[in-house]
């Protein structure tokens, strides 16, 4: 027999899956329509800028103006979110997102009470009003519902959790528990006790009428109402409670931090966005490089200059320990927001160093090579020293300790604008952001732009033995670079700047014990604007600016007088102990015999001798040019050659035959030094012969500078006719060089009021000279 199974019952089956079924499917079509706004749960949170221990530097605000500090669950004390669960939401782990038994006894507990005393709503669905904050009316919690149940479906427990931690209002502009932690115990809510999660507990249900500041009284009452909450519910024990009871709120909100402004403003716009930003900086070289900044400036303002600045790195790591943008931030008169370590100034001499090392790598000077310090001009650019006067002939390592100007301009000339310039700019002289003929050659003096930052960690890379790397301001930033300088070129530049007298130990620091070894170099910038001084030790690299902000001159303003000495205090300040100069660890470098006036490698005429140190493979020693063996007369002692040695007795002589550069200079300055004897006029095969001869300017006409045309106009003509073998001309006008060139070349000087002694000389020594006179 067939039974069948009654349809009433097959219909209550399918109203049964109907019922089941309808509002799954309605909620994930409404999810469809109105998609969670997931964005919001993670709003823009504020800055937090740290040092290389962890301690908070600055905090910045939210785009919202908030304080706002987001934190993981891993970050967050546990009793914590023991005592939120157990406060608010004893089933948030169990439930949807919605707790069904909640609502209804809070349905109850309303309608007995006659108003509203509580919403019922879990963890969750205090979340979903956090992020779209709505009036307290039932529409207003069926929307909270839905939004429970979408971000139950997205996210896990421990996410909701966190969500609900970051996103609870606790008082004025305080976001989240990693702030309200801060701002209300000075911690981070990883240290929070019992009684500061009770109290963090019941904030966010009344942040105002909860407030410690404004009422400690109602803040104790919901602190303890909270604690005794938890020991009625087993959650812990009366004992703890008592305890947690005993200690009194906090009375008033803890002070945000303000240290060092100028590195957590250069850190936030270097990393824009981003929450957590741990700096590399020393809280211990921070403050010491604050305090001598602000223990000198009286003594500086009382001499026009108005600011300071300065940066410590690392020399090993490059790490920024210490930066000092101006000695005091809020002082507006003197602009000290503005960051002193990162505005682009004149480097002055600051930038020799590298070109001499860079010319030690290419091979064109070691140490000892002989530079010449005399009047020289490049197409119109007539670089001087700094005090006005020449020296003639110096090494290249006397030339970088006294940082004289022409030697420096004229190695430029012969490593190359355009190769330095480039160096400079893979060193992280970014701002040196124009092409190299642009600076020219005063570039070697200032002639561009950089900043005390990228300077001293170029000046790091010398003290590192070559290689390159960024000043890095956060600990995750790269230690690879790029090699820039040979470790022997670096080694022997910095045994030249160790040479340099320092402002604090006049002596030498070698005969004091404690102090540390620095090699070092000053710079001051044209127009007297701003004062330099880096040093390098084997710990630290250090960088001092001294000026004004709004680049006023200040006469006398010196790197040696004015930033040197804050230089070496710093280095006091952060080395106690002494410290020893870097080691450069095995080098490639020779000493070789070279002639003792020369420099070059010795010929046989050579008589005197010395070692110098070079580098094997990079360095070129050109035999010596200067001395030679040449024959002359017996009777006369005037030079002989070719075939005019038949017609008179000869006798063998060694002679010094200098650059006809030097020797013209020497001459127009009335030094007198050794030439070789003249020719004899029976050998026209003896180089010599005639001297030139000065055509014009004439003694004897008569110049007008005339007021009615402009200077440029009223320039004059020098002439000479120069006997062959000679193919260039030097003219020295009071002992100043005013124009060279191809004997054949059309040559002016400018007219200025006065006497003038002009002289023409030769590129074999010749010599000729005139006095004249403009009205």
């Amino acid at each position: 027999m067939n039974r069948t199974r009654p349809r009433p019952a097959r219909g209550l089956l399918l109203l049964a899956a109907l019922a089941v079924l309808a509002p799954i499917a309605a909620f994930f079509i409404l999810d469809a329509v109105f998609p969670f706004p997931e964005n919001r749960l993670s709003p823009a949170p504020s800055t937090v800028v740290f040092d290389r221990n962890g301690r908070p530097l600055r905090f910045y605000l939210a785009p919202d103006h908030a304080w706002r500090f987001p934190v993981t669950l891993a970050e967050t004390a546990p009793v914590l979110t023991t005592t939120l669960m157990a406060s608010e939401d004893r089933y948030f782990r169990l439930h949807p997102g919605i707790n069904p038994l909640a609502l209804a006894r809070a349905a109850l507990g309303n309608l007995l009470a006659g108003r509203v005393t509580s919403g019922g709503s879990t963890i969750t669905m205090q979340v979903a009003r956090l992020i779209e904050p709505k009036p307290r009316t039932l529409w207003a919690k069926i929307v909270e519902m839905f939004r429970a149940a979408q971000i139950e479906t997205r996210h896990t427990k421990d996410e909701i959790l966190a969500a609900y931690l970051n996103l609870a209002p606790f008082g004025g502009n305080i976001v989240g528990v990693g702030a309200a932690a801060y701002f209300y115990f000075g911690k981070p809510p990883d240290r929070l006790s019992l009684g500061e999660a009770a109290l963090l507990t019941a904030l966010p249900r009344a942040p105002s009428r909860f407030d410690p500041a404004r009422d400690p009284g109602a803040a104790t009452r919901a602190r303890d109402m909270v604690l005794d909450q938890l020991a009625g519910r087993g959650a812990i024990g009366p004992k703890d409670a008592a305890e947690a009871k005993a200690v009194p709120v906090p009375a008033h909100l803890v002070d945000p931090p303000f240290l060092a402004p100028h590195i957590c403003d250069l850190a936030r716009a270097r990393r824009p966005g981003q929450a957590r930003l741990r700096t590399t900086l020393d809280p211990f070289a921070q403050k010491a490089a604050e305090e001598i900044l602000k223990g000198r400036m009286e003594r500086l303002r009382a001499l026009g200059i108005g600011s300071a600045a300065t940066v410590i790195l690392d020399r090993k790591t490059r790490d920024v320990l210490a930066m000092v943008g101006s000695p005091y931030f809020f002082d507006a008169a003197r602009s000290g927001q503005i960051n002193g370590a990162v505005i682009r100034r004149s480097p002055g001499s600051a930038l020799k160093p590298f070109l001499y090392a860079k010319a030690m790598d290419a091979g064109l000077i070691v140490p000892e090579s002989p530079l010449l310090d005399i009047p020289t001009a490049f197409a119109g650019y007539s670089p001087k020293n700094y005090d006005g006067l020449f020296r003639g002939r110096v090494t290249a390592e006397k030339a970088l300790i006294t940082s004289l100007n022409v030697p420096a301009v004229r190695l430029l000339d012969a490593v190359g604008q355009q190769d330095f310039h480039a160096l400079l700019v893979r060193g992280g002289l970014t701002t040196l952001d124009k092409p190299a003929s642009h600076y020219g050659l005063s570039l070697i003096l200032g002639g561009g732009e950089v900043t005390l930052l990228s300077l001293a960690g170029l000046y790091a890379t010398l003290a590192d033995g070559g290689e390159h790397v960024a000043p890095r301001l956060f600990p995750d930033s790269p230690t690879t670079g790029i090699r820039l300088f040979s470790p022997e070129a670096c080694a022997l530049v910095t045994e030249i700047l160790a040479q340099v007298e320092r402002p604090d130990l006049p002596g030498g620091f070698e005969r004091v014990l404690g102090v540390p070894a620095v090699a070092w170099k000053t710079g001051t910038s044209y127009g007297h604007r701003d004062a330099w001084a880096f040093g390098f030790s084997a710990e630290h690299v250090i960088g001092v600016w001294v000026g004004n902000m709004d680049a006023t001159p200040v006469k006398g303003i010196s790197g040696t007088v004015h930033a040197g000495p804050i230089l070496f205090e710093l280095f006091r300040a952060v080395e106690t102990a002494g410290s020893r100069l870097p080691d450069p660890g095995p080098l490639n470098i020779a000493e070789v015999e070279v002639c003792a006036e020369s420099h070059c490698l010795p010929g046989p005429f050579c008589d005197r001798r010395i070692t110098v140190k070079t580098i094997p493979g990079k360095t070129r020693l050109a035999p010596c040019p200067i001395h030679k063996q040449i024959h002359v007369d017996v009777k006369t002692g005037l030079r002989l050659a070719g075939g005019c040695l038949e017609r008179h007795d000869s006798r063998p002589e060694i002679v010094t035959e200098y650059p006809a550069e030097l020797c013209a200079w020497w001459r127009s300055a009335g030094i007198a030094f050794a030439s070789p004897p003249p020719p004899h006029p029976d050998c026209a095969e003896v180089a010599g012969g005639e001297p030139p001869r000065i055509v014009s300017p004439s003694a004897s006409a008569p110049y007008t500078l005339r007021r009615d045309v402009p200077a440029s106009f009223q320039r004059l003509s020098l002439s000479a006719n120069v006997a062959a073998p000679a193919t260039k001309v030097y003219w020295y006008q009071d002992g100043l060089l005013v124009a060279h060139g191809p004997a054949a070349d059309r040559l002016f000087v400018d007219l200025s009021p006065g006497r003038h002694r002009l002289v023409a000389m030769d590129d074999l020594g010749r010599m000729d000279a005139v006095t004249y006179f403009v009205e």
